[in-house]
């Protein structure tokens, strides 16, 4: 028996980010998720090993990625299996390019729902963009107009903003991982699994409960909210319509200090800034880089892309909305 059908034989089925993932454990995260058809084998297999498993010691690595006070937050390295993707004190992941499948490996003390974070929010859309899609970091709305993205670093307000149109009956395609893809000359989003990732505050004042949500990690009081107040369901792609780069103003001022940029950023501007907001899993990869440059410099051909600078403030979300939509629609 070879390692795919044992993965195979062995599996709990679940559609994200367009494609179809066979668990060796279940998933809670994903039990929204619409089933897969089980006919069809998995396009990634994930592993949920024991702490007991030793996470493999690679001799350097070409990336670290670190927290705001320097401590190494995310480490890189390739090793004989494919790559190794290690968060230190919390788990380590091995994808293996040949099998298609992620091994998860968590330290002793790290509960299963932060291993499961870290595997759907932090591995899987850089292993996508292996695999050859172009993911940046955001969140995205389904629109009349289209599927409307916010970017941003961490903090901007993403999350919040696609709240705020959930909570006034939108559907939210993605949190923190807008994956695209091209469809002809035209630029999709690929829809990712529902949920948003929010501060208490922000579900109180939208949805005003936090009786059906659940943590998301230890080490963040962040929590999941499930995807329910989603008008209709969304397709399998939706084309992009606009990308909106969030700035919040600070002291919070009213609704009335909402600035949206119009004309558009340069494509120059537009495509540097896509550009350090995109998730690469191999940097030293010069035939993805190449690709992932000619895509995004097609995107900013054919997709607006603007500055938003909004207000620290949760009244101003309908102003908000009002403006990106109204702005939306000028484009079509």
């Amino acid at each position: 028996m070879t390692i795919q059908t044992h993965l195979e034989n062995h599996a709990v089925r679940y559609r994200a980010y367009g494609h179809i993932l066979g668990c060796s454990s279940p998933l809670h995260e994903l039990e929204q998720s619409a089933a897969p058809d089980a006919s069809g084998p998995a396009d990634l297999h994930i592993v949920l090993s024991s702490s007991e498993e030793p996470i493999p010691t690679p001799t350097s690595w070409y990336l670290t990625v670190s927290l705001p006070d320097g401590t190494p937050w995310l480490r890189c390295a390739k090793i004989a299996a494919g790559y190794l993707l290690r968060f230190p004190g919390l788990a380590g992941f091995v994808f293996s390019p040949w099998h298609n499948s992620i091994r998860c490996i968590p330290h002793r003390h790290t509960p299963a729902h932060t291993v499961n974070h870290l595997l759907l929010d932090q591995v899987l859309p850089l292993v996508l963009n292996y695999r050859g899609k172009e993911v940046l970091h955001g969140a995205a709305v389904a629109t009349p107009y289209g599927a409307c993205a916010f970017l941003g670093p961490a903090g901007s307000g993403k999350s919040t903003l696609a709240a705020s149109f959930l909570s006034a009956g939108y559907s939210v395609l993605t949190d923190d991982c807008v994956v695209l893809d091209r469809c002809g000359e035209d630029i999709v989003t690929i829809p990712a699994y529902p949920g948003l990732r929010l501060w208490d505050d922000a579900i109180d004042a939208l949805f005003g409960t936090t009786k059906i949500c659940a943590p998301v990690a230890h080490y963040t009081r962040k929590q999941r909210f499930p995807d329910v107040a989603s008008a209709t369901p969304c397709p399998s792609v939706i084309s992009l319509a606009g990308i909106y780069v969030i700035e919040t103003s600070s002291p919070p001022h009213t609704a009335s200090a909402i600035t949206l940029e119009r004309p558009t950023l340069t494509q120059r501007e537009a495509l540097m800034t896509l550009l350090s907001l995109a998730f690469k899993l191999d940097i030293e990869d010069q035939s993805m880089l190449t690709r992932e440059f000619d895509f995004l410099h097609h995107l900013v051909t054919r997709v607006p892309v603007r500055r938003l600078i909004i207000p620290d403030s949760f009244q101003a979300l309908p102003g908000i909305r009002a403006d990106i939509l109204h702005d939306l629609a000028r484009s079509c």
